[in-house]
């Protein structure tokens, strides 16, 4: 089990009835009840029973693909961009103007169309973490490469 720090009893115990969750920024959470009061717990990080995600083929493929008509990310800029290629050329390409339309301390539209059109939770995070133009792009190109390896395809 997974130990939480009680404020109401004001020591450590092992959580019950405990669930893994993300958190907003996707980092890895466990939430839970203290056994002794019943006061709910959180823990933030890897918990013993976390849930490992695997990828598969034909999600890398999903990913990589491109995402319907109406789910497509338009750039303050003019740019429309349907997969994670043409993210890449548009961070790389962008101002940094645009860039701080869509990112800023409290959003990141980037992040959040990854996370929400796409799927990949472990992409959007990254890109949560990353304040520049350049730290964004080398997080898509990186994943990129890494899904097209889990693929099979040739990476250019």
């Amino acid at each position: 089990m997974t130990q939480g720090y009680c404020v109401k009893c004001r020591t450590k115990r092992e959580m019950k009835n405990t669930k893994s969750v993300t958190t907003k920024n996707g980092r890895p959470a466990t939430k839970g009840v203290c056994p002794v009061c019943g006061t709910k717990m959180y823990r933030i990080g890897k918990g013993e029973d976390r849930v490992i995600r695997v990828t598969t083929k034909a999600v890398s493929k999903s990913w990589l693909a491109d995402v319907p008509a109406d789910k497509v990310f338009r750039c303050q800029d003019g740019r429309v961009m349907k997969n994670m290629e043409e993210l890449v050329v548009a961070l790389r390409e962008m101002s940094g103007d645009t860039f701080r339309y869509h990112v800023s301390a409290d959003r990141n539209d980037f992040s959040k169309w990854v996370e929400d059109v796409i799927g990949d939770y472990e992409l959007s995070a990254g890109l949560k973490n990353s304040s520049t133009r350049s730290q964004a792009g080398k997080a898509v190109a990186d994943r990129i490469v890494w899904l097209k390896r889990q693929v099979g395809t040739t990476i250019r």
